[in-house]
């Protein structure tokens, strides 16, 4: 199992059934990319020879990006960042929809870490937003959008995923998504680990316009899967996260208010009970007069 993929499916495994069955991943990319990581330059070159014959062999580009996203977690690694760049930003502009552009080695970053690209994020963001303005996007290709800025600027990542639900009402991807994003904006996180987890967390952010509308959207939501993604998020991160034991509270007290909109727009799933009552025991547990 990949680091990206193990934080995902940890998270779903204490989630009801129903939001664990809307989402699917493309394992062949993720395979691919894992496979890239364990390149040596030589047959790096040879897949780099291989793609100038033919640039839309995204197998080659998969295990490329691999290449060069864990080569760059070595310091002095400039070669290997702009090589990153160049393959994400073909990606951008040509296979906006492909799964392999959804993935989180195909994200530039911007500030002070270890794998920002402030020059690359800048391109790669033009490039974004000429695909966001052609009529024809197709939802997948909004998804990638949105995971993309998921972290750097969540209101256009929303937008995003607002247009895919509307052109896919039915699909679940786009509610558990939009849960996702709602609880992070929440809590003001702004930076993700290697292995999914939150790194780093604006205090201001959570104060801002988007974390405001975070909350509204949440409260007049009636779809359980953003309900209960929203409400998982602020009780798993939000426990982690939270400055003291008040605001600690508060996330649960609004895990638990989600999680009971849940239960009244579907109170036939046996699934919201459950959930509610594990969140109410956590409540009980850690902040009983006792402790």
């Amino acid at each position: 199992m990949s680091l990206r993929l193990a934080p995902a499916l940890s998270l779903l495994l204490q989630l009801p059934l129903l939001a664990a069955q809307t989402i699917t991943f493309n394992v062949g990319a993720e395979q691919l990319v894992q496979q890239g990581a364990k390149l040596n330059p030589a047959v790096a070159q040879e897949l780099e020879a291989t793609l100038e014959k033919n640039p839309n062999d995204l197998n080659a580009r998969a295990k490329l990006i691999g290449y060069y996203y864990y080569q760059w977690m070595r310091p002095g690694e400039a070669a290997a960042k702009a090589a990153r760049r160049r393959h994400i930003l073909w990606l951008i502009e040509n296979q906006p929809e492909a799964s392999l552009t959804g993935l989180s080695e195909a994200v530039l970053d911007r500030g002070d870490n270890s794998l920002s690209d402030e020059e690359g994020y800048d391109q790669a963001r033009k490039l974004w937003i000429a695909q966001f303005e052609t009529p024809t996007i197709t939802a997948a290709a909004l998804g990638n959008l949105a995971k993309f800025f998921q972290m750097t600027d969540k209101n256009l990542a929303e937008k995003a995923l607002l247009r895919a639900l509307v052109l896919q009402p039915q699909n679940g991807e786009w509610n558990w998504r939009l849960g996702y994003l709602y609880g992070m904006g929440i809590l003001g996180v702004d930076g993700l680990g290697l292995n999914g987890q939150p790194t780093s967390v604006d205090p201001f952010a959570q104060q801002s316009p988007f974390a405001v509308r975070s909350r509204k959207a949440l409260a007049e939501s009636t779809n359980g899967t953003m309900l209960a993604i929203a409400a998982s998020i602020l009780w798993r991160y939000g426990s982690l996260l939270a400055p003291s034991e008040k605001v600690k509270a508060d996330y649960v007290d609004m895990a638990i208010q989600y999680v009971q909109q849940a239960k009244a727009a579907e109170p036939t799933n046996p699934s919201w009970p459950q959930f509610l009552a594990q969140l109410q025991a956590y409540r009980r547990q850690v902040f009983s007069p006792a402790n």
